[in-house]
């Protein structure tokens, strides 16, 4: 169960239509890292923090840079999918428009929203935005580039073999989850795939062709920490979202399972590899 505190719950009336929603579990330190970045974001937006149990209870201020800071509590830690679900819960009861993600430890660039609201607003049938993601290691130094599918059949296509979308890249209208229902509790470790399944099921979707948020490879993660049984969830995904008639849908299974039986360093070694490459591939169209 959550509790907000009494000071944010006081200021209900101050929200503007985009929310940040970020969990946090013990990491002060990676959420400083995330709020010292949204401090130089100049688009209006509040900030809501799940607190999933940490110990000590984390302590944030109220507003950083001019941002409204929301602090929710669980009183014990109930998983990522669960915190998720305490803060869209109070999203969508304070009317918010958008709600953006974002995870300790991750930064984005300081006209990330401007750039993904814009998108929504020009484009008012899609339901989610991303981005490509630079993957940082925990000095911040780059480690390699994320380039997700930009086509709405590039999309759909490349969800039967992995996720279209980085989860805390994402914005999302709010309306869409009135329909389609919060983050399911069936697929641990792998909330954001199952979910996102749903979205390009039901909606148009769209990712944005350049960096605006980095992700911090922590030897914390849950990719790391709980891999494999995110791959088992994953797997679980991919035979729920089964198409037949695609070839994507049988090769994404197997990749799942060499994946199971890989161990992660030649995996990071892998995507270093080919993100070096695209990145090479896509500098040689550009220069045509």
């Amino acid at each position: 169960m959550a509790a907000m505190d009494k000071d944010s719950e006081n200021k209900t009336s101050l929200k503007g239509s985009l929310s940040v929603l970020i969990p946090v579990y013990n990491a002060p330190y990676d959420l400083a890292k995330s709020l010292n970045s949204l401090a130089q974001v100049t688009t209006p937006l509040d900030i809501v923090v799940v607190d999933d149990g940490s110990r000590p209870p984390l302590q944030i201020p109220e507003l950083i840079g001019s941002h409204r800071l929301i602090l929710l509590r669980n009183r014990t830690n109930a998983g990522i999918e669960r915190a998720l679900n305490t803060g869209l819960r109070y999203i969508l009861t304070q009317g918010y428009e958008f709600v953006a993600r974002l995870d300790a430890g991750d930064i984005c660039t300081p006209d990330r929203f401007a750039k993904q609201l814009h998108y929504m607003r020009q484009n008012p049938e899609v339901m989610l935005v991303g981005s490509y993601v630079e993957h940082i290691d925990t000095q911040g130094k780059p480690v390699f580039t994320q380039y997700v599918p930009l086509s709405p059949q590039d999309i759909r296509r490349q969800m039967h073999l992995n996720s279209s979308f980085v989860h805390p890249a994402v914005m999302i209208r709010c309306s869409a989850f009135r329909e389609l229902g919060l983050y399911s509790y069936d697929y641990p470790a792998a909330e954001d795939y199952e979910l996102f399944f749903r979205f390009v099921k039901r909606y148009p979707v769209g990712n944005l062709n350049e960096v605006l948020t980095f992700k911090e490879i922590s030897p914390y993660s849950i990719s790391l920490t709980k891999r494999k049984k995110q791959l088992r969830s994953r797997l679980r995904i991919q035979l729920k979202y089964f198409d037949p008639a695609l070839k994507e849908s049988y090769i994404g299974v197997l990749k799942t399972l060499i994946l199971y039986l890989t161990p992660y360093n030649l995996i990071l070694k892998l995507k270093q590899f080919l993100g070096i490459f695209k990145k090479k591939k896509m500098r040689e169209q550009e220069s045509l």
